[in-house]
């Protein structure tokens, strides 16, 4: 097969240069011919004058009739002085004219040819400049999805752990003998059962079920970069350059998402108890951003749950138990968990129970004012770290504050009355605060509930990597 290719194109080439050479004998025939006419022409006119204009009539009947000499103008009016020269060259001479015609196609399709590389080495070094830009914008974008991810499993797992705690206390209160609770019966009040001595999640290992990813999210960067990006701008080139960085900030992604239950243990005991729950979330990401590329991401989240029961009057009825953030949604939150002490007192924690900071505001007489106290909301929100009340250790704009182990933070409020008192902020968790009792969500409920739960939720982004090639 490949000598029969091999013969077939060496034939294709032999014919085609035999072509040519056909063409350069005819035009250099043909030019011969033009000659041997126009010179008998001139021979007769010199042998008789007489016979001038008969023999003129005669020569250009001949050359109608015979169609080997036809110098009619040619003209080319539209081409300038372009089309002078043309007109000359067709005008005088036809086969001259179509032989420079021919000729320029052939120089045209040889630089075509040669430039051929030139054009492709171009579109090769436009790509090898813009695929490494577009490569790192999509690692930036990629690790941006973790924060709505973050944010999703945080608000999903609170509202759940807030249900099975009201379902918890409703059981126990309930007029029958026993419930179940973690495959086991446990006794309702009525017949001495203690909630002080259980697990408040009567079924940690569906709190999950049906959390199993998203697909088409999309993080809006433009919004934050460019507000107006949806007004157009008066001048062209302005306005290309507003498409140009909406186009690179386009984004979305899927996700899907795998939980296991890790387990459950306790801290203290009697009043003092609280029960912790652990699971461990992997997510599969697949990003598509700026000049098509698609990135896959893994990455692992720790997701753990305190709850502590009270048994004591519990002001959880109504809406006094919505959703309480540690700070506002869509702003990054710090890893801290507030824990409320016997005292009345508040302590952030680095993590569940480790590392644990005092936490609250000094007024002007150095009195500590804990977290949730009228005193902080009035200063700080809902926000433990205060939010942007407060500066970062060592920067300029607050320089009082200070920190001895690198986890704690005491910072001087900017009016000099005062302060406060509570952790550094870090950036990789998700936290939320909230509390349980048997009226929770009631509209209608009125009065001090008998019991109740107070819980943390926490979302930490373990680890992160891409499996872009």
């Amino acid at each position: 097969m490949s000598s029969m290719s091999n013969t077939n194109s060496n034939s294709m080439i032999n014919d085609g240069r035999q072509s040519v050479v056909n063409s350069v004998q005819h035009i250099a025939n043909t030019n011969n011919i033009n000659h041997n006419i126009n010179h008998s022409i001139l021979s007769s006119s010199s042998n008789s004058n007489s016979k001038q204009s008969s023999g003129n009539s005669g020569s250009s009947k001949g050359n109608k009739s015979s169609g080997m000499i036809d110098n009619e103008p040619n003209e080319f009016k539209r081409l300038g002085k372009l089309g002078k020269r043309l007109t000359r060259i067709f005008s005088t001479n036809k086969p001259n004219g179509y032989a420079l015609l021919i000729l320029v196609l052939m120089f045209f399709y040889v630089g075509v040819i040669f430039s051929k590389p030139i054009i492709l080495s171009g579109i090769r070094n436009f790509r090898a400049i813009n695929i490494p830009i577009a490569k790192r914008m999509a690692d930036y974008k990629g690790i941006s999805v973790m924060s709505p991810i973050r944010h999703n499993i945080a608000n999903t797992i609170h509202k759940r752990v807030q249900n099975q705690l009201i379902q918890h206390l409703a059981a126990n209160r309930s007029s029958s003998d026993s419930y179940p609770c973690q495959n086991t019966l446990v006794p309702t009040m009525q017949n001495g059962g203690n909630l002080q001595n259980q697990f408040g999640i009567c079924d940690p290992t569906t709190i999950f079920d049906g959390l199993n990813g998203d697909t088409n999210k999309s993080v809006p960067f433009i919004d934050f970069v460019y507000p107006d990006h949806k007004v157009k701008l008066s001048d062209p080139k302005m306005d290309k350059l507003r498409e140009s960085i909406i186009e690179q900030m386009e984004n979305n992604f899927d996700y899907t998402l795998r939980t296991l239950f890790i387990g459950q243990d306790t801290l203290g005991r009697g009043t003092d108890r609280i029960n912790r729950y652990r699971w461990s979330s992997r997510v599969d990401i697949e990003t598509r951003t700026y000049y098509g590329i698609i990135n896959q991401l893994i990455a692992h989240f720790d997701v753990v749950v305190e709850e502590k029961y009270y048994g004591i009057p519990f002001n959880g009825g109504g809406d006094n138990c919505d959703q309480l953030a540690a700070a506002e949604p869509g702003d990054p939150t710090g890893k801290g968990i507030v824990m409320t002490n016997p005292d009345g007192s508040t302590s952030i924690c680095g993590d569940v129970g480790v590392d644990c900071q005092p936490l609250g505001i000094v007024d002007e007489n150095g009195t500590l004012h804990p977290y949730g106290s009228p005193k902080y909301n009035e200063a700080c929100g809902k926000d433990p770290y205060c939010g942007g009340k407060i500066g970062t250790v060592g920067q300029n704009n607050n320089p009082t504050c200070v920190s001895n182990t690198g986890l704690d933070l005491n910072c001087g409020f900017a009016a000099g009355t005062g302060g406060y008192v509570g952790a550094v902020k870090p950036f990789n968790v998700r936290v939320k605060m909230g509390c349980a009792s048997i009226n929770s969500g009631n509209p209608t409920a009125t009065g001090i509930d008998p019991d109740g739960y107070t819980f943390n939720v926490v979302v930490r982004l373990v680890s992160i990597g891409s499996t872009f090639n």
